[in-house]
């Protein structure tokens, strides 16, 4: 083995140890903040009550009784977790799926040509400055009030981030690179999917990134309207009741779940791009 071998191996070892406290690292600055923005809030709601403001722990408590008070059989979930959550989370991954799915092989036809790229400059930059919200009515004239309206309408929104970051993505790729593959005679197939979306892949999954949690905005706006089930349905309905502690509590489950599905996303980024960073680390 060679000493620039050798020393290669000797960082990614090092880069091993010291993940399990990257990992206590990573926990506590998400837990950390958290914890005292929420102590924050019962404070200040101790000393100064307010109606609209219900503190922290009031809401945790009606959290319980609404989405934990069912049947066994259930598992003790209610339907606000069963019908209403899962129907937002259904309309939500389909919609962020589909969407993503578009944005990728649009964006990769972009970035891989000039000549496309200046066709659709002038349309994607039209169209993306159209506010994804603002065209809601458009997809109920055209699709009615289903969930096939609602799932078009997330993936119409979260496909713009997709796309744009996609292209960036594959565009930065080295020409290099692809003349390497070439000179080996990998076939343009394999030039594409082996050597363009690898290297295009952490500027896809910033664009995943903000595309779930522009998922997650748009399935509640889609339940705003015409809805009979839903988080977004629920909190119109809590709203237009004054039932102010379960608005709030809505709100907080939303909060766990856009937590939750970033969480998620981050994994599958750092199970997916683990090369990326040895190569970094060997760099």
């Amino acid at each position: 083995m060679t000493t620039q071998t050798q020393a290669i191996a000797t960082r990614i070892q090092k880069a091993e140890m010291r993940r399990p406290a990257r990992v206590a690292l990573l926990v506590l600055n998400y837990v950390g903040p958290l914890v005292a923005l929420i102590l924050l809030w019962q404070w200040g709601t101790t000393v100064a009550e307010n109606k609209f403001f219900p503190p922290p722990f009031t809401i945790v408590e009606n959290a319980q009784r609404l989405f934990f008070s069912g049947d066994a059989s259930t598992l003790f979930l209610t339907p606000a977790i069963t019908v209403d959550t899962a129907a937002t989370l259904y309309r939500l991954l389909v919609g962020f799926a589909v969407g993503s799915a578009f944005g990728i092989l649009v964006g990769m036809a972009i970035g891989r040509s000039i000549v496309v790229r200046d066709l659709t400059n002038p349309i994607v930059e039209f169209l993306r400055s159209i506010p994804a919200t603002a065209t809601l009515p458009l997809f109920i004239i055209l699709l009615g009030g289903d969930d096939a309206m609602r799932i078009a309408f997330i993936a119409y929104g979260v496909s713009w981030f997709v796309i744009i970051n996609t292209a960036a993505g594959v565009s930065s790729v080295h020409k290099t690179q692809i003349e390497m593959g070439q000179i080996f005679k990998v076939s343009p197939a394999g030039v594409l999917f082996r050597i363009v979306l690898p290297a295009a892949l952490p500027k896809i999954f910033a664009g995943l990134r903000i595309a779930v949690t522009a998922a997650l905005l748009l399935a509640i706006v889609s339940e705003f309207t015409l809805a009979t089930n839903g988080i977004g349905y629920q909190l119109v309905i809590a709203q237009a009741t004054f039932a102010l502690r379960t608005m709030w509590t809505w709100m907080l489950l939303l909060a766990v779940l856009g937590l939750v599905l970033n969480l998620l996303l981050e994994l599958i980024e750092h199970l997916t791009l683990k090369w990326d960073r040895l190569s970094r680390i060997a760099g």
